[in-house]
């Protein structure tokens, strides 16, 4: 290798782990959002129904906000909650039980 080569080489390598740096500061900065009910809806692309028996059912991750015992509770939702919970409810349909066709 020549000592342009060599050169080179050198800056390449010092661009890709600057971007590199960049690309995981990114990814770390979580961007939790707090989600309102219809934000959810949205969000998981299911309905006011499904996500409602999901909450009631504790089924799914959220908070509840409102007086105890109320009959239209407010749920709100973390958004890196809900991906969490998105892939182990989709982890869950790959899993094999030992039976096969």
């Amino acid at each position: 290798m020549t000592a342009l080569e060599k050169a080179i080489a050198d800056i390449v390598a010092l661009h890709v782990v600057e971007a590199e740096k960049r690309i995981l500061e990114r990814l770390s900065v979580a961007s939790d959002k707090t989600l309102t009910f219809s934000e959810a809806c949205e969000y998981l692309q299911m309905s006011d129904y499904t996500l409602r028996k999901l909450c009631k059912g504790k089924r799914i991750p959220h908070r509840t906000v409102g007086a105890e015992g109320s009959r239209s509770p407010r749920y709100l939702f973390s958004s890196v909650s809900l991906d969490r919970w998105k892939r182990d409810e989709e982890a869950k349909n790959y899993q094999t039980g030992g039976d096969s066709l």
